[in-house]
């Protein structure tokens, strides 16, 4: 029970401080780099919307059992020190597995070794997704294919939008080809990552 209502106050919006074996970069350097160099670090609490953490099971004492879904950027290593901060003992995370991601199901997927196995021949092609599938969560701009190739050079270029925020993260397709991700600035997408055709 106590576990139950201790899990309330990680619900919602939280301020979360990453753990300081982290990829967070702290002047340039990353905090894992200098926490193996023996610094103990005053990292910044961010801002993390948590949909839900639930509790699954109670196998013994000193285990639970948890179900966590939140939004980018989230430390589940951190809640796990939190909530025994609030419990009064210490926490920390025994086995973690990520069963989805956006539109990706973990169900879905296939073992290594089955990748392994499969590896040159058509039979993997199949198990292969649209890339567009991957940018689902993302608004989708056009462009026109003299911006493609500037785009696919990793250069900003002119695009077709609608309802897209200032600086929102956003993809841009060519005649139903994906392009390039990127951030979307005054009628302008500036690339992070382009697709290259294969040649």
């Amino acid at each position: 029970d106590a576990i139950k209502d201790a899990l309330h106050g990680f619900v919602g919006e939280i301020m979360q401080v990453p753990p300081q074996f982290s990829a967070v970069k702290i002047d340039g350097e990353r905090a894992y780099k200098r926490a193996r160099d023996g610094e103990d670090m005053d990292l910044a609490a961010r801002p993390l919307w948590v949909e839900e953490l639930t509790l699954l099971d109670r196998p013994d004492a000193d285990h639970a059992v948890l179900m966590l879904v939140c939004g980018k950027g989230g430390y589940v290593r951190s809640i796990a020190r939190d909530l025994g901060e609030v419990l009064g003992c210490l926490g920390h995370v025994q086995s973690l597995r990520r069963v989805w991601s956006g539109p990706f199901e973990a169900s879905e997927g296939i073992s290594l070794d089955q990748v392994e196995a499969l590896a040159r021949t058509p039979e993997l092609d199949r198990y292969l997704r649209p890339i567009e599938e991957g940018l689902a969560d993302l608004p989708e701009l056009t462009c026109t294919p003299e911006a493609a190739v500037k785009l696919r050079n990793g250069n900003p270029a002119m695009v077709i939008a609608s309802g897209v925020e200032y600086g929102e993260e956003c993809w841009v397709s060519c005649d139903g080809t994906p392009v390039a991700v990127g951030r979307y600035k005054s009628g302008d997408m500036h690339p992070s990552r382009v697709f290259v055709l294969p040649s």
